[in-house]
């Protein structure tokens, strides 16, 4: 039904000495301490992927399953986290902290589907629910 993509954001106090700038690279952003989600977050993958033939590495001070987690130990500790826009709406970044874009020659953008099987289908709610879903994710990720 739909595909979008969403760019690598890095999560930080408006207090760290990159916050200040409008994109950031990831290889600044390195040489700070980082926080990560686990191996099973698509946010963690397109981190990895981005350096695979890079001489920089990912070291986590800290990796956790909880996206509320890293962004507020990134404003209580001083350290860099990382996540896409549709986990991190305007309003759940805590006060104090900043979501800043990261270039995207260093992160691809990852891609967020929403779909259903071919030839079913939908129940009339389901599929009102589906367009409306649809046309949220369209005006706030034009």
């Amino acid at each position: 039904l739909l595909t979008e993509r969403q760019q690598m954001y890095a999560v930080l106090s408006e207090s760290h000495p990159l916050a200040g700038q409008e994109t950031l690279r990831l290889r600044d952003c390195l040489e700070y301490p980082i926080a990560l989600p686990t191996k099973s977050y698509g946010v963690r993958y397109l981190m990895e992927t981005a350096l695979v033939e890079s001489t920089l590495t990912l070291d986590p001070v800290i990796e956790s399953d909880s996206f509320e987690f890293l962004r507020n130990h990134a404003l209580v500790e001083g350290v860099i986290s990382f996540q896409i826009p549709i986990g991190l709406p305007t309003e759940d970044i805590p006060k104090g902290s900043v979501a800043r874009p990261i270039d995207s020659r260093d992160v691809p953008a990852g891609l967020i589907y929403f779909g259903q099987l071919r030839g079913r289908t939908l129940p009339v709610a389901v599929a009102r629910f589906a367009d409306q879903i649809t046309k949220v994710l369209q005006v706030r990720y034009p």
